[in-house]
């Protein structure tokens, strides 16, 4: 019996003592507002304009690669070259038959007229003179073949260089030198330095934030990009718009780096900003704020709609000017008296 009346005489001093001193804190004072702004970040990858794998038009044996991977070249430079040593073979035959074809047909013209000037003195050179006619127009037909002929060998010659389509770095080799290739087996990787994009798929959601021109993070790096495609067709997949911004031709960036776009989206809400430090847990997972009422603290149960950088935005039976606990929340309980000592300044829209 003592024994119980001893911890109930502890208990009584303890809430004697506890009554007697108030608890410090630092109060925050809400303030109502019709809506917030949702803050989103949307992820999406650096892809190049121009990304081309290169290769000759014909097969042919690799006689030289001219630069390396990771090497800046310009539009018209010569990357590559193939052997072209059976062209030039091919050429000399054909101006070769060229010269005869041209010899046949000045003895033929010559022939032509001996035959004339005997067909005007009325003798029987009618059918020979036919024979020569014909005879020319197949030589002036075999010599526009050649001509044809010589110019595939020229194009082909020409086609032996592979060039720069457009200023760019060689990002990979497929090929060495001496190799034989097929025709359209990939000899380099092209990409082009200038002209980067951003590709991202977009919520629907949010598409109405997109302006036409956003900030986008990468690697670090804010970049002013311009938005050039507001999306045509829903990936099926992410269910998304895919849309493309340009970014500035001083932007050093590679393709396939993440690219990050923060939008912010305005909620029709009526409520008020908190410090995350002054929501506490209540009972049944709901959450409540200690509203500071003639210094002793009244809990009030509130609505979670939105969380961000340390503030959350509330529904809750509070009104303009009224003082909550800012943080501290595990010290404190309901209906016991404090003290205020600080003032946390309000987070406005």
């Amino acid at each position: 019996m003592k024994k119980y009346l001893l911890s109930a005489f502890i208990l009584f001093t303890s809430f004697i003592c506890y009554g007697e001193s108030l608890v410090h804190v630092a109060a925050y004072t809400v303030q109502q507002e019709a809506g917030y702004y949702q803050t989103r970040t949307l992820s999406g990858k650096v892809v190049i304009q121009n990304d081309a794998k290169l290769s000759f038009e014909f097969p042919g044996k690799i006689a030289q690669i001219y630069f390396d991977q990771g090497e800046q070249v310009k539009q018209g430079d010569i990357i590559a070259r193939q052997n072209t040593q059976l062209l030039v073979i091919e050429e000399q035959k054909l101006q070769a038959q060229k010269q005869r074809i041209q010899a046949q047909l000045t003895f033929a013209k010559l022939e032509k007229r001996r035959l004339a000037e005997l067909d005007k003195k009325n003798y029987s050179a009618t059918s020979a003179l036919d024979q020569v006619k014909t005879n020319i127009a197949v030589l002036n037909a075999e010599l526009a073949a050649i001509a044809a002929n010589l110019n595939e060998v020229s194009i082909r010659t020409e086609k032996a260089h592979l060039t720069a389509p457009f200023n760019g770095i060689l990002g990979q080799r497929f090929a060495s030198q001496g190799e034989i290739v097929a025709a359209s087996t990939p000899i380099v990787r092209l990409i082009e330095n200038q002209h980067a994009q951003v590709s991202m798929g977009i919520p629907l959601t949010l598409q109405s934030t997109i302006q036409n021109s956003m900030d986008i993070e990468i690697a670090g790096q804010n970049f002013t990009a311009q938005s050039i495609s507001k999306g045509a067709s829903i990936d099926p997949h992410t269910q998304t718009l895919t849309m493309r911004f340009a970014l500035p031709s001083s932007a050093v960036v590679y393709a396939g780096q993440l690219a990050k776009l923060t939008v912010q989206q305005y909620q029709q809400q009526s409520g008020f900003w908190v410090p995350l430090d002054a929501l506490a847990d209540g009972v049944r997972g709901t959450w409540q704020v200690y509203q500071i009422k003639n210094k002793v603290l009244k809990p009030i149960i509130v609505q979670l709609y939105y969380a961000h950088d340390g503030y959350a935005f509330i529904g809750a039976p509070l009104h303009n000017g009224a003082q909550i606990v800012a943080n501290g929340m595990h010290k404190l309980s309901a209906n016991i008296s404090v003290n205020v000592v600080a003032n946390q300044p309000t987070k406005v829209l």
